[in-house]
């Protein structure tokens, strides 16, 4: 099975996902649940805003301050206690993660392992010994990282977005429409780069691969390359497969690299543009409407909304941030499933 051939991203993000969840039946969920409770939480704050500024806005002209105090106290005990929950479920998911992962990994190899053992003679006849090696070390190890932070981040940060989303139509049903119209525009420039840099990361896993094949082999065959005088065209050959494997990290990674600034500077202008016609909307005492109500497009509501369409900008360029890890890990898990997919003896021999 040619890992370059293989579906790079549903197919290999979800059978990863199974594999780890048929592995920790229990603590997966937990874990996840853990994730989603933190990730709802960092969307809270922006309500509190709003109710804030509303009760500062409320006792004002009037200056008693100890009256808006006996209104704000109450809400800053509950985002307290949220906030404390939150780091609660934070340590408890990231302590599971950590040894969810490395057994992940350990389970993982031992079933590898345990399939390969019963493939025929043909396939190590066929397949360097150098690649099969590296789907134990280089492939897994992709995996590793991407298990214990960028899946985890990109869930909280799907989270975050979707609660973000949903407090913003709360407060403002028109902004709302505008920054999804805005979002719309940064999903399809992200996408570009995506699909770019996506196609050079499996072949930088390829590549890693042939490398390692051939230096071991070249090793293990060192007095017959000597003997032969074959140590130019040894030379010569590996000079290629590492030049091959430099073009694929740097096109990779330069286009990995720019998703996240790309994300961010579009973030900024999204807020800049929300600033200015927020403001204009709200001086000007322009209606609003959202699931909360009608009304006025007031001050702490603008504030609020600034501060969530940050909230639903930023996860993605969090995304981003993981996004190298994350395109390696599925070309390393595609290699993976390649060699676990391999159709073992018919007669039940095994390899010894």
């Amino acid at each position: 099975a040619d890992p370059t051939r293989r579906d790079l991203g549903p197919a290999a993000l979800g059978r990863t996902v199974k594999k780890l969840f048929s592995y920790y039946p229990v603590l997966a969920p937990v874990t996840f649940v853990c994730i989603l409770f933190s990730s709802i939480v960092s969307s809270v704050p922006s309500l509190f805003t709003q109710n804030i500024i509303q009760i500062i806005e409320k006792w004002y002209v009037s200056r008693d301050w100890a009256a808006a105090k006996a209104e704000i106290v109450p809400y800053l005990t509950l985002l307290v206690v949220l906030y404390a929950l939150s780091i609660l479920s934070m340590t408890v998911y990231t302590q599971l993660m950590a040894y969810m992962t490395q057994g992940f990994l350990h389970k993982l190899r031992c079933e590898m392992f345990g399939g390969m053992q019963k493939l025929p003679i043909r396939y190590f006849d066929s397949h360097q010994h150098g690649d099969i090696m590296s789907r134990y070390t280089n492939d897994t190890d992709t995996l590793r990282q991407a298990i214990s932070q960028s899946f985890p981040q990109m869930f909280s940060s799907a989270v975050s977005a979707l609660a973000a989303l949903v407090s913003m139509l709360w407060l403002s049903v028109p902004v709302t429409i505008f920054v999804l119209a805005f979002t719309v525009i940064l999903f399809v420039v992200v996408r570009k780069v995506v699909s770019r840099s996506g196609r050079y990361f499996v072949k930088q896993q390829i590549a890693i691969g042939d490398v390692n094949a051939f230096v071991e082999e070249a090793v293990n065959g060192q007095k017959v390359i000597k003997v032969f005088n074959h140590e130019d065209a040894t030379q010569t050959t590996f000079d290629k497969k590492n030049e091959e494997l430099f073009e694929a990290s740097a096109e990779a990674n330069t286009w990995g690299n720019v998703t996240m600034p790309i994300v961010g500077n579009m973030g900024y202008l999204l807020y800049i543009l929300l600033a200015i016609f927020g403001g204009f909307a709200a001086i000007s005492g322009l209606g609003n409407f959202g699931l909360s109500g009608a009304g006025q497009l007031t001050l702490g509501t603008l504030v609020s909304l600034l501060t969530l369409s940050r909230s639903f900008v930023n996860p993605l360029g969090q995304v981003s941030m993981q996004f190298n890890m994350v395109m390696m890990a599925l070309a390393g898990a595609s290699r993976i499933f390649a060699l676990m997919d391999e159709q073992p003896e018919d007669d039940g021999g095994s390899v010894t």
